[in-house]
């Protein structure tokens, strides 16, 4: 290209390119003779390379422009390229000086002058244009750059092209993006509803730092968007018009773990895969061994435990309450899920449930129990491994865990550091010096890859960690910190923490008829306001709440604290309780009839305790326990 040379009518020579280094020098003007804006480095600019004293340089846009054209400011004769000289412009009514532009040789026209600059006023453009984003004065079409780098301030991309540009108030945007509509149909990301155009970010997506629908990166305060009033969902200019999560569509030949799940799924759809995974089999005790062989376990050293076939409890006088619904017997679907009524494990405080057979699902038999206790395990939490080098949502260095057991499961409890939550079951303890690191059963099995119902857009969420990079979570923007493993996607900015991707899929509140699932898009179709029905603080719209939009019932997840709140790792079970301060038996659970516990006065509602079944009578968990030891 360098040696490339162009005829051109101001100069006698041809014009050639000219290298960087010899614009350094003093022999070329710094600025273009065309449109009189200076150079920058990589500008590409032509001028005569034969050094025979013509000085003035041109970029190569201004090199070539059209010898002559029609202009709509002039419309009766057609303008020709000339050395300016020294003249106003008819256009911008500007005094300009050593350049060129355009002018009319007609007689009775002679002296009719535009600059190079605004001579992109062809018969095709609209050469003046009143735009709703800049209402107080017109834009004038340029077929130039902007004087310098700036972004247009449309779409905030610093892209050459043609332009629309207000000289009074040095506000400059695309040609392309003057024309955009003010609403359009963007099938591809929102099918629902039309698009309307913004100038800025409206206010209603700043109180709740909202970001691209798309992307998911930052949406600019002073930048155009699209969004759906009735669905509070906005994007990014660029990325309404864009296709490219195509190519991220989620492969369904991998078989990796789909979120959220149900709680009665999670022990046959994380827990059972984790121990094969980290033990590579299950130990099942064989049949013969059942009459009278006893298994130890760490976690409850004072008995032995049996392993109990679904069969025989089902036909044993002590455990008549365990017994299946004589309806299930008839039921022909192999996946179903036959319920033993509460019967829960004490490891990672789930439902134990006898699944029929498959080939080829790696069916349990049975679970393992204590007669003495009525303490049980699943048949996967009995085979835990003791000692784990490492877990993929805590994947340190040196930071190895160890299978521990909380004392007592009424007065003791333990933090899960990914789901924020307690638990009187099994937990991971990291052993590494100064690594207070603890982590219930659940959180323990959390795989590395997962698909998310949250984020459909793209593939697979991987954990990842970062000692540099900072994440916040899509749902409870709260920081991820470098010490746990988050779930990130490989194509976006889309990060989620553990405790939200343990959400149960679906949850049931004591006052509302219906099921509510796990919602993220809840304000499609709905432009109110969201407010919780138990605690009646207004929620962020985009946050995951469960849902019933049948009857239009939000809650927050941490409003139901024995199932997704706080309190979600507790086993409760069925055992009562008698105390001296009370005439009827107590169970403990989350308490639901009284706010106050009526032996210290203390807000008591909504966290576990001992109820009654009988009246009214509620005490907490501490006092409970005292009057249990006073008993």
């Amino acid at each position: 290209m360098e040696h490339e040379s162009f005829p051109h009518k101001l100069h006698e020579h041809p014009l050639s390119l000219i290298p960087d280094s010899a614009k350094q020098s003093d022999y070329y003007n710094s600025y273009c003779y065309g449109c009189g804006r200076y150079f920058i480095p990589g500008d590409a600019t032509y001028g005569c390379s034969l050094r025979c004293g013509y000085h003035s340089l041109l970029h190569k846009e201004c090199m070539e422009m059209p010898r002559e054209i029609m202009h709509p400011i002039h419309p009766s004769h057609p303008l020709t390229l000339h050395d300016f000289g020294s003249r106003i412009c008819a256009v911008c009514k500007e005094y300009v000086f050593g350049m060129i532009g355009y002018r009319c040789s007609q007689e009775g026209c002679d002296g009719l002058w535009i600059h190079l600059g605004c001579a992109g006023f062809l018969t095709d453009k609209q050469p003046l244009m009143y735009h709703q984003s800049h209402p107080h004065h017109q834009l004038r079409f340029s077929k130039r750059t902007r004087w310098c780098t700036f972004p247009c301030d449309a779409c905030g991309a610093t892209e050459k092209g043609d332009s629309y540009i207000c000289t009074l108030c040095d506000y400059w945007i695309h040609e392309s993006c003057a024309l955009l509509p003010l609403s359009a149909h963007f099938p591809h990301h929102h099918p629902a509803h039309t698009l309307s155009l913004a100038f800025s970010l409206p206010s209603e997506y700043i109180k709740y730092e909202f970001d691209c629908g798309i992307c998911s990166m930052t949406l600019p305060l002073r930048r155009w968007l699209y969004h759906c009033h009735l669905c509070r969902y906005i994007v990014h200019l660029n990325c309404a018009t864009s296709t490219f999560d195509d190519e991220n569509a989620i492969d369904g030949e991998k078989d990796v773990t789909k979120f959220p799940i149900a709680v009665d799924d999670m022990y046959e759809e994380i827990i059972k895969p984790f121990v094969r995974r980290e033990s590579g089999k299950v130990l099942i005790p064989h049949d013969d061994q059942n009459k009278g062989g006893k298994y130890r376990f760490f976690g409850h050293p004072d008995h032995l435990l049996t392993f109990t076939t679904f069969s025989s409890s089902s036909s044993s006088s002590s455990q008549d309450r365990y017994k299946k619904d004589d309806d299930d017997d008839d039921d022909e679907d192999e996946f179903d899920i036959i319920p033993r009524s509460e019967l829960t494990c004490d490891g990672c405080t789930l439902a134990i449930h006898e699944k029929k057979q498959t080939y080829g699902d790696g069916y349990e038999s049975g679970y393992m129990s204590c007669e003495e206790c009525k303490y049980f395990l699943h048949l996967s939490c009995f085979n835990l491994p003791l000692h784990i080098p490492s877990l993929p949502i805590h994947p340190l260095k040196d930071h190895s865990l160890r299978l521990q057991n909380v004392d007592g499961n009424l007065t003791d409890s333990k933090y899960c550091y990914i789901c924020h939550a307690y638990t009187n079951g099994l937990y991971y303890s990291c052993t590494h010096e100064g690594c207070r690191f603890n982590l219930d059963i659940k959180c323990s099995s959390l795989p590395s890859t997962i698909t998310h119902a949250a984020h459909p857009r793209h593939n697979y969420l991987e954990i990842v960690t970062s000692d540099y990079e900072s994440f916040f979570c899509v749902n409870c923007y709260s920081f991820i910190s470098s010490t746990v493993g988050q779930y990130k996607c490989n194509s976006c900015r889309f990060s989620v923490c553990g405790a939200c991707v343990m959400l149960p899929a679906t949850n049931k509140h004591r006052l509302e008829n219906h099921m509510l699932w796990l919602t993220y898009d809840a304000r499609f179709n709905h432009p109110g306001e969201f407010y919780c029905s138990s605690c009646e603080q207004q929620m962020d719209p985009r946050s995951w709440m469960y849902y019933c939009r049948d009857c239009d019932q939000s809650f927050h997840p941490e409003c139901f604290p024995a199932t997704s709140g706080e309190y979600r790792n507790i086993k409760y079970g069925t055992k009562q309780y008698v105390i001296s301060i009370h005439d009827h038996p107590l169970r403990f659970q989350i308490i639901s009839n009284k706010k106050r516990c009526d032996q210290c006065h203390e807000d008591s509602y909504d966290r576990p305790g001992f109820q009654c079944a009988s009246c009214f009578f509620v005490v907490g968990v501490e006092c409970g326990v005292k009057c249990l030891g006073d008993a």
